[in-house]
């Protein structure tokens, strides 16, 4: 083995054994929680919660269709009718 492949295959090993590192470091801090979010991430959130509080053409938010149902009679449950 010449001089230069032995150095190529240490820079090589070396450079796995890096990437293993980090791959181990990211799962561990996936499974705590603690991720490291995308640097858009917190913006686009907060895009998404202001559109779906914003009620379209200045309507009032509130329920789409009518009233609940009322409760079958005599407390029975829908399956015993």
């Amino acid at each position: 083995m010449s001089t230069m492949q032995t150095l190529l295959t240490v820079v090589v090993l070396l450079a796995l054994i890096a990437l293993g590192a980090l791959f181990i470091a990211r799962v561990n801090a996936q499974q705590a929680g603690r991720m490291a979010t995308h640097r858009h991430a917190d913006r686009m959130q907060s895009m998404r919660q202001r559109i779906r509080r914003r009620p379209r053409d200045g309507a009032r938010p509130g329920p789409l269709a009518g009233p609940p149902p009322s409760p079958p009679p005599s407390g029975k449950t829908g399956g015993d009718l």
